[in-house]
């Protein structure tokens, strides 16, 4: 609960220092003082701000305290005749991920599919329940302790960038790309849209029959420069290893090579020079294997002659268990990897940059994580309709965060005509500034 009241006042802005009270390590005087929450389950200091402790849920199992804050059942409980909860735990399960470290305990891996997470209601995803339980707990700390401070709210910030995964059409990419296709004209066929299944199949035969190549760079920079952009680009490093490649490193992992790639070098230096940022496309092993990772970080670094502190793991390939832990011992200072492939939202409940949970120490990680909440796939690959491309839920939720601040990636090679994916990057952009333009009135 240390860790969360510490996110609290960092994605809130509390400016006042103030006591967490929880009988197992309480000290008296501070618990005198007025700054005090109170957590347990009976309230015993007249000035503190009492929160019920009720440290149990169940992963489907909600309570809507309003129609946009829904709230794990077990954690209800009445004070005084006020149907109150553990506002406390609810952030932690949501922003440690406990599900998914309980799951992995379990053996069974969520490898950053949705579908394979224990909370089975997709809508969940789409509100930052973390911010929303932070903006409740202010609201009790304003009203219990009026000279309590907290800062402004800040304009939102989105991070834009592009995983560079293909400079050419590979077989590898020839062959997910057409099982992706055909899901997706399967789709249209089952919901009687034959104009659009046949557009979609043409468009499938075309990706197998024509040769491409994907060095996109300039078309992303005369999109990007008239909205005045700061963009990461995330880089692969492939390293030699001694072990023969697995199916899934040949069939997943990029092909392209930054150690001798001249020119990507050479437009990589651009980037920078331009007021880009530079990132680690780590592999898919590189995710659980620290060494790789190491590899991979160093090779990247010499290869540009720069040192890199970003990274977002390849396919979001993530392990609870190992993957915090590889990044906290490479002296990685942002990770953007925590979003999910299959659908866009809130992976972590929050959309503020925060320091993810380290289960094994119980205490949070040095490095920052940056929510990754948008990605192309999820509006082309998993969706057969306009419907997709609606960022109001976005949007929305952009409302009332004290400090907002997520990640949204479109793949570098989709803006080519094989693609033709830029057009929703752009209306995103121009939503996110319009807000912005709102936001200053």
């Amino acid at each position: 609960m240390i860790y969360i009241l510490g996110q609290f006042a960092s994605a809130n802005r509390l400016e006042t220092e103030y006591f967490l009270c929880t009988y197992r390590d309480c000290i008296v005087d501070q618990a005198e003082d007025d700054h005090l929450i109170e957590y347990s389950e009976k309230k015993q200091y007249k000035s503190s701000l009492f929160i019920p402790r009720k440290e149990r849920f169940r992963s489907n199992d909600f309570y809507w305290l309003n129609k946009d804050l829904p709230v794990f059942s077990d954690t209800i409980t009445t004070v005084d005749g006020n149907i109150e909860c553990d506002l406390l735990y609810n952030a932690f399960v949501h922003l440690s991920r406990l599900e998914e470290w309980m799951s992995g305990q379990r053996g069974k891996s969520i490898r950053s599919y949705a579908i394979r997470h224990p909370r089975k209601n997709r809508r969940l995803w789409k509100i930052p329940l973390v911010n929303l339980l932070f903006n409740e707990l202010e609201q009790k700390i304003r009203k219990s302790h009026p000279d309590v401070e907290f800062g402004k709210r800040e304009k939102p910030v989105i991070e834009f960038s592009h995983d560079v995964d293909y400079l050419w059409k590979s077989k590898q990419l020839i062959f997910k790309q057409s099982v992706l296709n055909v899901l997706k004209i399967f789709k249209l066929l089952s919901g009687s849209h034959p104009e659009k299944t046949s557009q979609e199949f043409q468009k499938a035969i075309r990706f197998i029959t024509q040769k491409s190549t994907y060095w996109c760079f300039d078309e992303w920079a005369a999109l990007e420069t008239p909205f005045a952009l700061s963009v990461v680009y995330y880089i692969y490093a492939k390293v030699r290893q001694k072990r023969k490649q697995t199916l899934m490193q040949w069939l997943i992992d990029p092909q392209y090579n930054i150690k001798t790639h001249v020119r990507l070098q050479q437009q990589c230096a651009e980037l920078i020079s331009s007021g880009g940022g530079i990132g680690l496309h780590g592999s898919v092993l590189s995710a659980t294997d620290e060494a790789l990772f190491a590899q991979e970080k160093q090779l990247l670094e010499n290869s540009l002659d720069r040192v890199i502190t970003k990274t977002r793991q390849h396919w979001l390939c993530y392990c609870e268990s190992k993957t915090p832990y590889i990044h906290d011992s490479s002296q990685i200072w942002e990770d953007s990897t925590l979003g999910f492939n299959d659908i866009s939202g809130f992976r972590s409940g929050i959309a503020s940059r925060y320091n993810p949970y380290d289960h094994l120490a119980q205490k949070p990680f040095s490095f920052t994580e940056i929510p990754f909440v948008i990605m192309d796939s999820h509006l082309y690959d998993s969706h057969t309709g306009s419907a997709g491309l609606n960022f109001e839920w976005f949007l929305q939720s952009m409302r009332n965060i004290k400090l907002f601040e997520i990640s949204v990636g479109w793949h570098q090679r989709v803006i080519h005509p094989d693609y033709g994916w830029e057009a929703s990057y752009v209306q995103l952009i121009r939503d996110y500034q319009n807000r912005l333009s709102h936001e200053s009135l």
